[in-house]
């Protein structure tokens, strides 16, 4: 590769990066906007609660993990969905230190409202795209993180 191809490549990269960062973004704003905000709940609120919906109860640190956030923005994010009767705290079974997570019933109703109302601006998000396009976007954001995730 010459010295300008690597430069084109470069810059390619960065600028399918930026355009990938602020097409999630964009999308993240809309959702919020439109379903989460009028329920006075934020982006993060609503990946742990899917997450933990998913799982039915689940470790803090497992939560964290799979939200892709922090455990101490994870303790922010639990103190307010507690207090707001959403999630419950409760020991771990067999291990005192680990802390479980888990709906109760208001978060459950609430989650079971919130995933077709995103899912459809997520819809709405992508309608643009005919079915094979976005098949193809999918192909390679699924291709690039499991590339990011392999070791080096």
């Amino acid at each position: 590769m010459t010295a300008t191809q690597d430069i084109a490549a470069h810059s390619s990269a960065t600028e399918t990066v930026l355009h990938l960062h602020r097409a999630a973004n964009a999308v993240r704003q809309h959702v919020e906007q439109v379903v989460l905000r009028p329920r006075q709940l934020t982006w993060t609120g609503f990946v742990v609660l899917r997450t933990v919906a998913a799982a039915r109860r689940m470790e803090t640190r497992h939560v964290a993990e799979q939200a892709g956030i922090s455990k101490a923005t994870l303790t922010g994010v639990v103190d307010t969905l507690s207090g707001r009767g959403l999630v419950r705290r409760s020991d771990h079974p067999d291990d005192g230190r680990l802390v479980v997570l888990q709906l109760t019933r208001k978060g459950q109703r609430l989650i079971r409202e919130l995933l077709p109302e995103s899912q459809s601006e997520e819809v709405f998000a992508l309608s643009y795209l005919e079915p094979a396009q976005l098949a193809v976007v999918t192909t390679a954001l699924r291709g690039m993180i499991a590339h990011l995730e392999r070791p080096r």
